[in-house]
Order: C-alpha cells, then structure tokens, then sequence
C-alpha cells in the first residue's frame, strides 16, 4: 500500500493567489531587465499576460502532439524572453526559475491539516503526484525547505513527463513506475476533478483536502487587501490613540520609500542617501524593507548624510554678491541683514561697521533687496567682500571635510542619489553647486515650481506627481507632512571638525517625545505589517500613488483629533530664511469661538481650515461657509 500526495493546497499551501508568484517573477524581470524590454511589457500584467499565453500555446502544442496539455517552466521562459526583449539576450530561463522558486519558499508554508494524515499513514511509502508547470527537482527544494515530517520517495510532475492527473495518465504513469495496482494506492488532494474524481474512476481510493481561495485580478491598480486595524491599539490612552492614527498614515510612508526603493533598483543605484531630517525617518522604512525585502532582488545600501538648506547655502556660494544671493532672494523677497547673516550662519558683530557704514539696519525688512542701493553698495565694498569671502571659503573646506572624513563622498564623477521630503529641493541645488563634477539625483515627496534656475548636473523626481492632489491636498497639510516625519534630532547649523553641529529647541524635542514619537511608532507598525504584505503581492510602486491620494483627500477633509492635536503642537526651527522658530496658535477661549467675525479672518489665513476648525471647536463656521458659498450660487444663478 502507498499513499500519494498533491502538493500545492494539500502537503503546502500558498499566502497568496498562485498567480501572484508569476506576477512576482515578472517583476523580477521588470526591476532588472526594464531598459531591455519592449516598451509594451514594462508593465509586470503585460509580462504576466504574455506567459500565461506562452503556456496555453505550449500545453496546447503537446496535445497536439499526443502528449497531455501541459508545459514546463523552462521552455515557457525561454519562449517569454524571446517575445518580451527587445533583442535576443542570453538566456535567463535558469536565473527566472530560481527567482521563482525562491518566492515559493517565501509565501508557502506546511498545510496543518495534512498532519494527522501523516500520522495516520506513517508506515507507507509516501509520494507525491502534481498537476504543475516546475518539474520534480524545483518541487523537491521548494518541499526540503519547508522541513517536512515525512520522507517522499519520488515526485511525480506533469512537467517532467507532459502527463497530467486530469486524464489520469499520470495516475497511471506512477503506479506502473511504482508497481502498484490502484487497490494499493491512496491519493490526497484538494481539486475535486483531478484529485478525486478521476483517482476514483481509476480504483483509487481517495482524501479530500480543504482548496485554498484567494481573490486575485491580474489586472494594473488592484486593490490592496492589507488590514492596519491588526495593529492598533485598544487602549483611549493618549499615546496609544496617537499611535493608531499614525498606524492610519503609515501608507504615506512606506509607499513613499517603497517607490523610492524601487527607482533605485531600477536604476542601478547602489547606495541611497536619506538627508536629515525628515530622512531619518525615512530610513527605518528602508531598513525595514532591506532586512525583509518584498522585492526579490538585491536592495541598495542606505545612509544618513547630515545636512540642511543653511548648513550648504553659504558653502555653495562663489562670493557674497547679489547674483549669488538672488538664489535665497528669490524665495524670501524681503529679509533683513540680520536674518541673511543667520541665514549663512555667519555672526554679523563682525560686519556691523559696514551696516553702519551704509546706513543699513541689521533689523530692518528690506523689500526686494537686490534692488536696494544700500544693500548693492555694500556687495560692491572690495573690504567687506574680501572679509566675509574668508568665512564663504572656510564653510566650504568645513562641509567638503565632513563629506569626505563621514561620508567618504568628494567632488568627483560618482553619481549621488538623494532623499529629501521636498518641496524643491534647495539643499540638493546647494549641492550641486558644490560638488560641480557630480550629477546629483534627488528623490522627493512631492515638488513644487523652482524658484531658480537649475544647476546642469541635477536632477529631481516626485513621488506624488498629480499636480491636482499636490495643490489642493499637500499644499494644505505641508506643515504637517514635515512635522510628522521629525525625529527631533535637531538641525544642522554647521561644520566643525569634520562633523556636523546640530541645533534644537528643547521644547522642539519635548513635543516631539510627546506626540511625534507615538504617531511614528504607529507609523512604523503600519509599515511593517504593509511590508509583509508586499513580501506575497506584488505591485509596482506607481500602483501605489492612487491609494496614498484617496488618503491625503480624507486626511485634509476628515482630519483625526488625534492628528489635529500634534499638528498644533508644531514647534521646530526654521532659521533659514527667517531666524525664527516655527509654533501654532493656543486653542482659543470659549468667548473668541463666539466672535464670528475673529474665526472668519483667522480662518482666512489658516492654510488647512478642516484641522483649524476641529482644533478650535468652531466647526459651525464650515455650516456658515457653505451656507454663504450656496446663497452666492443662488443668487448669481438670478
């Protein structure tokens, strides 16, 4: 007596759609192959299309040729290569199967029902019988991998012998290898056809198993089916309720460097550079897709460089003129001296004679500077110029000493990939300046129109790129969307020493213990269940854009109280530009949310006016508001 096994939904079974495998193949050849491909199948639906077709053809061509419809894996490979490529390349049918048969390893694991089976029939010669493209010798790794209780003397594939179960010639096939009448044989399996049905009209006597469902389109944009309730918390503590609404924004996060991931590998970037601050976030979201890598290939290095609009600026800068200055100028069109030398992080007790000298007020707002005769007079002065070009150079020699003593980065024509938030990228045209001989890639959120003309050796990408969502929903939530990714780890003010100088307000790092930390802890969770997900269903990262829209839209309209509140405790510093120190307005008294009059103009200058009236319980001015916005209609429909 023996007893054979199906395999797929019977000794194993799969965490995903069996399709899905495929489609993780063909996005193996999509992230290393994607310039050599047809313009057609750079899209992992169209490579998966185009396989299942070659499959069809070839099961059909075996029958044909009296044979039963069925193929094997290599041919189907070598077939698909020929018609996705745009030329002939050499055969890649060996490193696909491998691919393959790794993610069988990754998204399969022992059916638990098969167990007491196992138990039950331990004395009998175990085999296994499989309807399936791979033959016996991937099935057998795939199985060892998994370390099952059993011993199985001999695998039975249809790929091996282009026999299958529906017919029943590979019933037959096995037992007449074997030796075996089918009154000495017992099949388990879960297909009702193959499994049951034929093995019984052949004498076969035969063991249901449960057949595994999963819903799967392959279709581009599918739905993501992953649950971030798993992971929050039940708790109506303050910091567990924090938590859960950053559980809510995880996606914005991991989708955000999932893409950026994916870009990389694309494009042959072998290290990726996360800029602080936002970046330090950032990272841990690399680091947690590295360490369980959803993409099957091997990922880019990650560091942190240590940098900020104010800590380059003045070392980008060829001299203290109003050419160079217009690059700051043309963003802030009014500033003082004293906030243009905090800007450059340069102390301005040393220039004061020739503030004096001109007439200029160090604290006096200057509109459109460039065009002020005192301002112009004093980029003339040969002295003034002479002194302060000693402090441009020496930031300049600081920041390319803590580049190459940290970071081991120099002014040559290595390629540098940089991750920032956004919005336009200043510290990255800042470095282009510097570091004139590289051409610098940079990887952003989402970004806005330049201010200035950009340097020849840059180059920008958006994660968020629909310009509707950028200008309506981002444009709104900015403040937020930064102020969420803090690590509270302070701003680089400068170089000394070949390191880089923080500088932080100590209420900026309490509010940030306070309410930042558990909204990214919640982040963190959320992106580390997503994650998991994306290890068994394969998307490309544009498929990903859609549902990080639909939740910027709810944030921005629906806003969370929990939310609300850390945006209102905003505290972090924005010298550059302004010397000051950004914070949100105190909740206001009972007797102000009456003033109908005071909410309107405050309103009216509040970017994100859903997240201003939930945080000052004024929620009755957005019933005003349509009201007014529906009589205007009216009226001008009259």
């Amino acid at each position: 007596m023996i007893i054979s096994f199906d395999i797929w939904d019977t000794i194993i079974k799969r965490k995903c759609h069996p399709e899905e495998v495929k489609l993780h193949t063909a996005k193996y050849i999509l992230l290393k192959y994607e310039s050599k491909l047809k313009e057609k199948y750079r899209n992992i639906y169209e490579i998966l299309k185009e396989r299942d077709n070659i499959e069809a053809n070839i099961c059909n061509e075996n029958k044909k040729s009296g044979k039963d419809d069925e193929c094997n894996i290599e041919e189907v490979f070598k077939r698909l290569q020929k018609e996705i490529f745009k030329e002939e390349l050499e055969d890649i049918s060996e490193e696909l199967l491998k691919e393959e048969i790794e993610q069988e390893k990754r998204v399969t694991y022992i059916n638990p029902e098969i167990l007491p089976i196992f138990e039950k029939y331990k004395d009998a010669e175990k085999y296994c019988i499989s309807d399936f493209y791979m033959g016996a010798k991937s099935l057998e790794e795939i199985l060892n991998n998994l370390e099952l209780p059993i011993k199985i003397k001999k695998i039975y594939s249809s790929a091996d012998y282009l026999l299958n179960k529906r017919s029943g010639n590979l019933y037959k096939k096995a037992q007449e290898e074997i030796g075996i009448n089918s009154k000495e044989h017992i099949h388990v399996g879960d297909n009702e056809y193959s499994d049951i049905e034929v093995a019984k009209n052949l004498g076969i006597e035969t063991i249901k198993m449960q057949k595994e469902n999963y819903n799967f389109a392959p279709q581009e944009n599918r739905k993501f089916e992953f649950d971030l309730n798993k992971v929050k918390k039940n708790s109506q503590v303050k910091e567990d309720k924090l938590f859960n609404a950053g559980v809510e924004l995880a996606p914005i996060l991991y989708f955000y460097v999932y893409s950026i991931v994916e870009y990389a590998i694309k494009n042959n970037i072998k290290k990726i550079y996360y800029q602080t601050r936002e970046g330090e976030t950032f990272i841990k979201i690399h680091e947690l897709i590295k360490k369980n890598n959803p993409f099957g290939v091997e990922l880019p290095e990650c560091e942190i460089i240590e940098v900020s609009r104010m800590a380059t600026f003045s070392a980008s800068l060829n001299e203290f003129s109003i050419a160079e200055l217009l690059r700051l100028w043309s963003q802030y069109r009014k500033q003082s001296m004293k906030a243009l030398f905090k800007t450059l992080g340069i102390d301005i007790n040393n220039y004061r004679l020739y503030l004096e000298k001109y007439g200029i007020k160090e604290d006096e707002n200057i509109e459109e500077p460039w065009f002020n005769i005192k301002v112009q007079k004093l980029c003339n002065d040969k002295e003034f110029k002479a002194k302060i070009q000693v402090e441009l150079d020496r930031k300049i020699n600081e920041l390319l000493e803590y580049f190459e003593k940290q970071k081991q980065i120099r002014d040559d024509e290595n390629e540098m990939f940089i991750v920032d938030i956004g919005w336009r990228g200043t510290i990255q045209d800042n470095l282009s300046y510097i570091f004139k001989n590289k051409k610098i890639t940079g990887y952003y959120l989402t970004l806005y129109d330049f201010y200035n003309l950009q340097p020849e050796n840059s180059y920008k990408i958006s994660y968020i790129d629909d310009k509707t969502i950028r200008d309506n929903e981002v444009s709104d939530m900015i403040t937020l969307l930064e102020w969420i990714y803090n690590p509270g780890t302070g701003s680089v003010v400068e170089y000394k020493n070949g390191e880089a100088i923080r500088k932080a307000k100590e209420e900026e790092k309490r509010v940030v213990m306070q309410y930042i930390k558990p909204l990214q802890n919640g982040m963190f969770a959320g992106a580390e269940l997503i994650n998991e997900y994306m290890k068994y269903h394969p998307y490309e990262a544009k498929e990903t854009k859609q549902y990080v829209y639909n939740l910027l839209k709810d944030i921005k309209t629906k806003p969370n109280e929990e939310l609300i509140e850390a945006y209102y405790s905003m505290v972090f510093n924005d010298t550059f530009g302004t010397d000051e120190y950004v914070e949100k307005e105190k909740k206001m008294s009972a007797i102000q949310r009456l003033n109908v009059f005071k909410c309107r103009k405050m309103l009216r200058n509040e970017t994100w006016k859903e997240a201003f009236m939930v945080y000052h319980n004024i929620k009755y001015m957005s019933i005003l508001t349509k009201t007014k916005a529906a009589i205007r209609k009216i009226l001008k429909g009259r």
